[in-house]
């Protein structure tokens, strides 16, 4: 709400300087239709970026495993270095997103933080993926959440889900610039601590 409303604001502003001009455009000199044109130019795509902007910050609902699934791929595929905080990241189970997982952990961008390991995690961490296991250490994160393009703050984001009994599942992706990512990379940097040196196995 606030979003839409501070963008009829600026609309009104807009109209207003127009009203207050009262010059009828076919009388505005060269400089001055240049700099009309420039200005509704910027004032339409900065409200097209806003408006991205806030669809894209927007938590996302799915009620099935499958949604999750292409979600995660999507987020995955693209998303450079990616750390996953999991208890036993069974989405992976999924053929497509396995495929995909095993060239990130090739490449070394791929870091997992999970409560117990799995035959598919351990076939990860054969080709280069980085695990550390936390459940020997009585620790217990109830968030699961993955941060993606590690290490690059610019483009940088965490996708954080939670559900509630009978909801869809809610995952909402948050820029670096919020707080709750910086206590993400707190939380990672604690079981790193916990843990000590990566489990290879």
């Amino acid at each position: 709400m606030a979003y839409v409303l501070s963008w009829l604001s600026a609309v009104a502003s807009f109209i207003g300087l127009g009203v207050a001009l009262q010059t009828p455009i076919e009388n505005l000199s060269g400089w001055k239709l240049v700099l009309l044109i420039v200005v509704i130019l910027v004032f339409g795509i900065s409200a097209i970026y806003d408006a991205w902007k806030n669809y894209k910050s927007k938590p996302k609902k799915y009620r099935n495993e499958k949604k999750i699934n292409e979600y995660m791929y999507s987020i995955l595929a693209d998303g450079g270095r990616c750390e996953i905080c999991s208890r036993d990241a069974s989405w992976i189970e999924d053929d497509k997103i396995f495929d995909m997982l095993k060239n990130k952990a090739s490449r070394g961008e791929l870091v997992f933080f999970l409560h117990q390991k799995t035959d598919k995690i351990m076939q990860l961490t054969e080709l280069g993926a980085d695990l550390y296991i936390y459940g020997d250490q009585k620790f217990e994160p109830l968030t699961r959440f993955t941060i993606v393009n590690s290490g690059n703050r610019a483009s940088s984001f965490l996708a954080i889900g939670r559900k509630k009994p009978n909801e869809p599942h809610v995952i909402e992706e948050l820029d670096s610039s919020h707080p709750t990512y910086s206590l993400a990379l707190d939380l990672l940097s604690t079981i790193k601590t916990l843990v000590g040196d990566k489990n290879d196995g």
